[in-house]
């Protein structure tokens, strides 16, 4: 089973995402779900989830470090990013 990390500050976002996707129908499981880069970094450390979704802008460490951090101890973890920015420069950092 694969096991996911929420990274979202939006609480209704964070719940849709927890709520809406049957994830034990999919083969995964959700380890954490988090309000912050700062608890999004805890979490992964802890849990070493096969999947992160997170957005881009969050309080504490901003997605864009969390990504970073993660590829440089992982580069088999899959990232999803959901965002609704519009910051062509930062989300195109992001994707590389």
């Amino acid at each position: 089973m694969y096991s996911v990390l929420i990274a979202e500050d939006e609480l209704l976002i964070r719940m849709g995402l927890d709520a809406s996707i049957p994830w034990n129908a999919l083969g995964m499981q959700v380890a954490a779900s988090v309000v912050d880069g700062n608890r999004a970094w805890e979490a992964y450390q802890q849990f070493k989830p096969d999947i992160v979704l997170t957005d881009l802008r969050m309080p504490g460490l901003d997605g864009l470090e969390v990504i970073r951090r993660i590829r440089r101890e992982d580069e088999d973890c899959r990232i999803v990013i959901i965002t609704c920015i519009e910051e062509f420069d930062v989300l195109h950092e992001a994707l590389t």
